[in-house]
């Protein structure tokens, strides 16, 4: 007996009998996995920002305390860094949803940097009080002004760029679930070679691997560009003191100042490479031991240029006001008021070659080379050439 139903029927192994052919049953596929749901997502996303909002703000703070550097390229690096953490925590996934955890955890990074690298310089000064303990959030509050100046805004503004950018959905991203991949026939595409070095090196590795090692060479590489600019072209500086009044503006909080924000000041730091400092300059540059021991203050300050080397500066006495005679002629000083000169005694000074004399335009609350000395060549940091904050002083010299 023939082991097959009549034609037409079906055998025992489930095949359709035709005369002469057989047809195998309908593949049944699965359905795809179901994604994550939103608010799963979402959830993780905030955990991994936060997390790395936190890390990242701290590792800001540790840097401005052990170098007492602080470099407005951090804030775009805990942008970056959350950008990455929100993309790695939630498989690789973007969207309008993950961008606004992105953005939301950059700020809040961005804060907790910005606040301990205030808390750690506050401490040098007011070690008493504690890192986070209220008198210091006080004071944090009350230096927000001076915190975040237009310099550090831009900066803001580009680490919410990064955080928003690396997490943006493409069109190829955000239709490939809805969508079946269709195999066409034709000769395969050549596959183009990349010119990117990083991917060159890493083309061998996994998927994930390469990610993560191209986020590290970009936030390394742009913190190499902006330190660069800082070192040898073009740094900011704030004027914390009124001795350049009404030149350059300090906060009211400090004695003698006139403005409601200090002004902050570019420096180009190669102009005295190529040229010699002139009279009337202003210039930032370090000074030398003996101001700390006569003005209890040293570092950088930023002075206007008087005295050339070689040249005898004396100080005379008109009116009970001290004005500067260089080389027996009287210097003329537009730039400051009969309130800001003080009343000092005749006095002379021969510059040393290789030397400067500087002096603030505010000479009554100036302490400057009257009281420490000159300044050699090697000091001058640079030539400040523009103001760029607050935006109603901003100003090109």
């Amino acid at each position: 007996m023939s082991d097959r139903e009549p034609e037409g029927g079906r055998d025992r192994e489930g095949w359709d009998a035709h005369p002469g052919e057989f047809f195998p049953p309908p593949i049944v596929s699965l359905p795809p996995e179901p994604p994550p749901q939103p608010d799963q997502k979402i959830g993780v996303a905030l955990i991994a920002g936060t997390v790395a909002a936190v890390l990242g703000g701290i590792g800001w703070g540790l840097v401005v305390k052990w170098t007492g550097y602080e470099a407005g390229i951090l804030a775009l690096g805990v942008g970056l860094l959350i950008a990455f953490a929100v993309y790695s925590g939630t498989g690789g996934r973007r969207g309008p949803e993950l961008q606004a955890v992105a953005v939301g955890t950059a700020l809040l990074g961005i804060l907790i940097g910005k606040y301990l690298s205030f808390a750690f310089v506050a401490q040098e000064v007011f070690p008493e009080v504690g890192l986070l303990s209220g008198d210091m959030l006080k004071l944090f509050r009350d230096a927000l002004r001076d915190i975040f100046g237009l310099y550090d805004l831009l900066w803001v503004g580009l680490a919410v760029a990064a955080a928003w950018i690396g997490l943006r959905a493409d069109d190829e991203t955000s239709t490939a679930a809805t969508r079946e991949p269709v195999a066409l026939p034709g000769p395969a595409e050549p596959q183009r070679r990349s010119r990117n070095p990083v991917d060159r090196l890493t083309q061998g590795l996994p998927h994930g691997l390469r990610i993560t090692i191209d986020w590290i060479v970009t936030i390394a590489g742009a913190i190499a560009i902006v330190l660069a600019i800082k070192a040898w072209i073009v740094n900011p500086y704030r004027i914390p003191s009124s001795s350049m009044e009404p030149t350059l503006h300090c906060a009211k909080d400090a004695h003698g100042c006139e403005a409601s924000f200090s002004d902050r000041v570019l420096a180009n730091r190669f102009w005295y490479r190529f040229k010699d400092p002139q009279r009337g300059d202003i210039v930032v540059f370090e000074t030398p031991p003996a101001a700390r021991a006569r003005c209890g203050a040293g570092g950088t300050f930023v002075k206007r240029l008087i005295g050339l080397p070689g040249e005898r500066l004396e100080l005379r006495s008109e009116g009970g006001l001290s004005h500067v005679y260089i080389n027996g002629k009287k210097l003329p000083e537009p730039y400051i008021g009969l309130n800001r000169r003080d009343a000092r005694g005749p006095e002379s000074f021969r510059i040393p070659q290789g030397q400067y004399f500087m002096m603030g335009d505010n000479r009554s609350q100036s302490c400057d080379s009257r009281e420490w000395g000159t300044v050699p060549r090697e000091n001058l940091i640079g030539k400040v050439f523009a103001t760029y904050w607050p935006p109603n002083r901003i100003s090109v010299r």
